[in-house]
């Protein structure tokens, strides 16, 4: 789920106003001002800073002020393999599948063909309702749901609104309409998978 990754930034500016703070503490607010809570492009969300690798350069170009740094250093990075198993809370459903958030990342996605079989999406109720040995199992809101990864994708940045409103959830369309430089799209087909509280019923 979690991996220490290494990266390199060749053009890290540090402004005026803070060439006075010490090298490292600079440099560091300015990485993780770049870098933590965003997505890398293939390589996934960068969660926290881990350590600086090194500093090289330093260079002030004229009529500017700041100065320029070559920095390497590494984060950890969330970026679950796929067939790893994670738990979320599901947040919305629509007859496209279910959105699952999972505190620190909302944008987990899984499609239609991916749910239980048989599965039906209930119109009047807005859920997913899984029939199960004669019993109509609803997939409840705000409810923890137990999924496996079945692949990470990183969708390209739409042109604009229209470009955007045409794409499907696994290519980075919110719920909310918004883009999602990074979706986990998820399986809840198979044993012990969906919601949580179908399989303590099960074992009880």
């Amino acid at each position: 789920m979690f991996q220490i990754a290494r990266l390199e930034d060749p053009n890290v500016k540090i402004l005026p106003e803070n060439l006075g703070k010490p090298r490292l503490t600079a440099i560091t607010q300015v990485i993780e001002d770049l870098y933590v809570d965003k997505v890398v492009k293939d390589l996934g969300l960068v969660v926290t800073l881990y350590e600086i690798v090194s500093i090289e350069g330093g260079t002030v170009y004229p009529g500017e002020g700041s100065a320029h740094f070559h920095v390497v250093f590494k984060a950890v990075v969330f970026r679950p393999f796929v067939g790893e198993v994670l738990e979320g809370v599901l947040k919305k459903s629509d007859r496209k599948g279910l959105y699952v958030h999972l505190g620190f990342f909302d944008d987990v996605f899984v499609p239609e063909h991916m749910l239980q079989e048989p599965s039906a999406f209930d119109e009047e109720e807005q859920l997913w309702v899984w029939n199960y040995q004669n019993s109509r199992m609803f997939m409840d809101l705000d409810e923890p749901v137990r999924f496996r990864c079945s692949s990470v994708r990183f969708p390209e940045q739409p042109r604009n609104a229209k470009a955007l409103d045409g794409n499907s959830p696994q290519l980075g369309r919110t719920y909310e309409g918004n883009f999602a430089p990074m979706v986990i799209v998820g399986d809840v087909n198979a044993d012990g998978l969906g919601l949580t509280s179908w399989w303590q019923q099960e074992t009880e």
